[in-house]
């Protein structure tokens, strides 16, 4: 539990004449029409970026990609509108790779390598707040326009967090769905530690939701690639709670 990360303050780790990217502090919003809501992403970077502001468009920055409030990690802005366009078409395409370091629940085995999770997610109707995904196995009658989606999940590490079994697992989302990672984690049993929604409000211990945007890599044709890796905050000299094998 860092400083930065007690203090939600948003860290510029890469910065090229069209693009910066972020390290967000887990529960933190990129941006909120909610005026007493002071810390969000965009707010900070009016601050920190005052030269690079845009009044044409909402919140001053245009945001490529998104993290759930609870998520911390890895953002991409654009600087201008001809990058927002062609980093956008590089993500809308699936031709970005990104990695998420997760804690799930219980034992994941991952003795016979990477696990492929192709399951389309959807909107849950059952949910009044229009907040919650599922799956169409959950109940297809309740899940409105499911959409393909593609998780590849690799196995890194065993222990436990505050007496209970947990696996570290990094997360590939091949395809960019809403709450995809956190829903293909529930949906083979093993919700991600600290997620609220997909424990069904059961989860409340931990002081954060342990999912994390480590790597992001961009495949730019007409300038230098972005490819960036921050630091895992899932330690356990970090955490005290967290108990894992050979760290």
């Amino acid at each position: 539990m860092t400083d930065n990360c007690l203090e939600r303050v948003v860290q510029i780790v890469h910065k090229t004449d069209s693009y910066v990217i972020v390290n967000k502090p887990y529960d933190v919003y990129i941006n909120s029409n909610d005026e007493s809501i002071q810390d969000t992403v965009a707010k900070q970077l009016v601050q920190m970026l005052p030269e690079f502001v845009d009044n044409s468009v909402s919140f001053g920055f245009r945001f490529v990609n998104r993290l759930d409030y609870a998520t911390s990690g890895l953002l991409c802005i654009a600087l201008n509108k001809n990058a927002a366009s062609q980093a956008g078409k590089l993500f809308q395409g699936n031709h970005v790779t990104k990695k998420y370091i997760a804690l799930v629940r219980g034992i994941v085995n991952g003795e016979d390598g990477d696990i492929l999770v192709k399951k389309a997610i959807g909107l849950d109707l059952r949910d009044t707040r229009g907040f919650r995904m599922c799956t169409p196995d959950d109940d297809h009658n309740f899940c409105q326009s499911p959409r393909e989606a593609e998780t590849r999940i690799q196995v890194v590490g065993y222990g436990k967090y505050d007496g209970e079994n947990v696996t570290k697992v990094i997360l590939n989302p091949v395809t960019g769905r809403r709450h995809q990672l956190r829903v293909h984690c529930s949906m083979l049993g093993h919700c991600i530690v600290g997620d609220y929604t997909y424990s069904d409000n059961i989860d409340t211990k931990p002081y954060r939701m342990m999912l994390h945007s480590y790597s992001l890599k961009i495949p730019f044709q007409n300038e230098p690639h972005i490819d960036v890796t921050i630091n895992d905050p899932f330690l356990s000299h970090v955490d005290p709670l967290l108990q894992l094998e050979n760290n």
